[in-house]
């Protein structure tokens, strides 16, 4: 039996070669939740949902509450596509009203007043869905903003997050006596009363 050893040395070769090529894309590669959360602040999201997403009043309105949204995946993908007809939320695709893919409405369908604004930030369909994802896994149902979260987003070397590094010691403070929600805005709900909901159950 003879052996083709330039052959098998190919072989090895490539297989090797392969591995190596694998490993170093998934090196390389940050992880989904990183690029969302990096897209997040470059498109200024922050500006209106702040960075715990929890939202509140800014120049469109009261920007949605990320934590408490009831949208799916899918919906938070369209709404950060689209924007919101007739709300300050911008669409982040620069055509979106050019096709009817929006809702199923271009952009001569809506009087200019109820168009939702563009963005100085428009994004790709990937960081559109990269950010969708950052929101729906990272921010969606997670209660209240924690320190560890904070320092997630800012770093560790900020005093940004200090005003949380306490918030357990408060609550465990407090919890004898009842609490008085309007006393408190970070226990309200700083959202458009249908801001969280699905698009279907919108008013």
């Amino acid at each position: 039996m003879t052996t083709d050893f330039p052959s098998l040395r190919y072989v090895i070769g490539a297989a090797a070669w392969l591995l190596v090529a694998g490993a170093g894309g998934a090196i390389g590669q940050s992880a989904p939740s990183d690029d969302g959360m990096r897209i997040y602040k470059s498109a200024n999201c922050v500006g209106c949902h702040k960075w715990s997403g929890n939202g509140g009043g800014s120049y469109g309105g009261a920007a949605a509450n990320l934590r408490q949204t009831q949208l799916s995946l899918s919906e938070i993908e369209e709404t950060i596509r689209c924007g919101r007809p007739m709300a300050g939320m911008p669409h982040f695709q620069p055509d979106a009203y050019s096709d009817g893919k929006c809702y199923g409405l271009k952009e001569s369908d809506l009087p200019e007043d109820k168009r939702p604004p563009g963005t100085n930030h428009p994004l790709r369909p990937a960081d559109i869905k990269a950010v969708a994802e950052y929101v729906a896994t990272q921010i969606k149902g997670k209660g209240d903003p924690t320190f560890a979260q904070c320092q997630k987003f800012f770093g560790s070397g900020t005093r940004v997050c200090d005003t949380y590094a306490t918030q357990g010691e408060s609550k465990q403070a407090s919890a004898p006596n009842a609490v008085d929600a309007s006393s408190h805005p970070r226990m309200q709900v700083e959202a458009a009363p249908d801001a969280n909901a699905p698009n279907g159950a919108r008013k």
